[in-house]
């Protein structure tokens, strides 16, 4: 049995969703007991190793980090050790401080140059009775003195306690992939530690491996054909081959491929892709970006880019298919938000073209295969607007895949109103603060 923390992306939901889809899909027997709206508490009732987890991590797109849980406070400890607006527990104080896991993470200290960082992640936003900044400061205070008196030669800490560089009023006191790399802190005698909060409980875990944000970063800026219109993130990318249940080596399809980004995140995953767009310059674009990538990696790759109409998907493509993921045309790029007439309008004719590819797409998908995809959500004046299903799957011979399964999700009854997860989603929101035209995720199966 192995008990994970996983770091969630921005979109929590999304992220959990993906998590208990990729390990349903490898056979293992894992549950979602306990999550906060940064990190998820999944148990395994397998044994996981180092490069299981490693695995996990280069094929997930929600996942920011993945560590072995080591030990577990119920909350009224760090309530009482580190309260936000009333005198601290003296008992509990010292209870926290005893860190009796530091004996997991560093059997033997002596002698050792250690370097090493405790990551705290609030319940939600750090609206919460607990001082977060100052367990952060204490923890790692306290790892260092007791790291010296078992005999270290030197112990130093990194601590990030800065306003977050993506939304300045959100507090982050958690390192960075960049700074963890940087200082090789997954590398012994070096860690790093997750101090990860629910509302029931302070989990410790041990950081195995986290995302490589530099690499990612050298791609998306190194390949050499890049699209000026909105293009969808390689990390939604893998997520969406994941609810697809894309495995490697399986034959994947990106029917409005664009310059490929998607057929990139699978190819480094080791898939066969094919990807299909009606744009001749976009098309090449996707040639291009495969070929500089096969050169970076200095491997073969296996992919097909064809220029074609999806809509005529079954005389394009003379193979079956494992698994397809895709973002589809979204309609317009509004400056301002439409009328409910428009909208609907938009939705109406976007809804005929995703029909008419998902139908030729059943024709070429294996039995048991899935279709992850985006839709649109537009905010029309008169509120948002979007695809209903019974519509879109009319007569494709493809239903609805429900997400968060209950049976996969055992968080507890009294959990917090804001952290409620409904399970057994049709779709999941994938919202950007100020976008007029939305998206939601879905996934269909044969």
């Amino acid at each position: 049995m192995t008990k994970l923390a996983f770091v969630l992306g921005s979109n929590w939901l999304l992220s959990i969703a993906e998590l208990l889809v990729y390990i349903q899909d490898r056979g293992l027997a894992g549950t979602l007991i306990d999550h906060s709206r940064h990190a998820a508490i999944i148990d395994v009732e397998q044994r996981i190793n180092r490069d299981q987890i490693i695995d996990m991590q280069s094929a997930l797109g929600g996942a920011y980090k993945i560590g072995k849980v080591i030990w577990e406070y119920d909350i009224d400890v760090p309530l009482k050790a580190y309260a936000a607006k009333r005198v601290a527990s003296k008992e509990d104080l010292k209870e926290i401080r005893k860190c009796p896991w530091l004996r997991i993470v560093w059997p033997s200290a002596k002698g050792k140059k250690i370097r090493f960082g405790i990551s705290t992640y609030p319940v939600i936003d750090g609206r919460f009775p607990i001082d977060f900044k100052r367990f952060a400061q204490g923890m790692n205070d306290q790892v260092k003195k007791l790291l010296i008196e078992n005999g270290a030669r030197r112990a130093d800490y990194f601590l990030y306690n800065k306003p977050d560089r993506r939304v300045e009023k959100r507090l982050n006191i958690a390192l960075w992939p960049k700074t963890i790399a940087r200082n090789a802190l997954l590398s012994p005698p070096n860690a790093e530690i997750l101090a990860v909060f629910s509302d029931r409980k302070l989990y410790i875990a041990r950081t195995n491996i986290v995302y490589d944000s530099m690499l990612q970063q050298y791609r998306d800026e190194s390949r050499p054909f890049t699209s000026a219109e909105i293009s969808t993130s390689p990390k939604i990318c893998r997520t969406l081959l994941n609810l697809a249940g894309a495995r490697p080596r399986d034959k994947i399809l990106d029917p409005f491929c664009g310059t490929g980004t998607l057929l990139m995140e699978a190819a480094l995953l080791d898939m066969k892709c094919i990807g299909v767009d009606i744009d001749g310059d976009q098309v090449q674009g996707a040639r291009s970006n495969l070929k500089w990538l096969a050169n970076d990696l200095g491997e073969k790759l296996d992919y097909n880019i064809i220029k074609g109409d999806s809509r005529n998907l079954s005389s394009l493509i003379k193979t079956q298919i494992d698994a397809v993921a895709f973002e589809p045309p979204l309609g317009p790029i509004y400056k301002n938000p439409p009328s409910m007439k428009e909208a609907a309008e938009t939705i109406r004719s976007l809804t005929v073209l995703y029909r008419e590819v998902l139908k030729e797409i059943s024709t070429i998908l294996r039995p048991d295969g899935r279709v992850a995809m985006t839709i649109p959500v537009i905010n029309s004046v008169g509120g948002p607007i979007s695809i209903e299903f019974d519509k879109l799957i009319e007569n494709t011979g493809l239903g609805l895949y429900r997400m968060l399964s209950d049976e996969s999700i055992k968080t507890g009854k009294n959990i917090d109103t804001r952290l409620k997860i409904r399970p057994n989603r049709e779709l999941i929101p994938e919202r950007k603060r100020g976008q007029i035209v939305q998206r939601a995720v879905i996934v269909l199966e044969k």
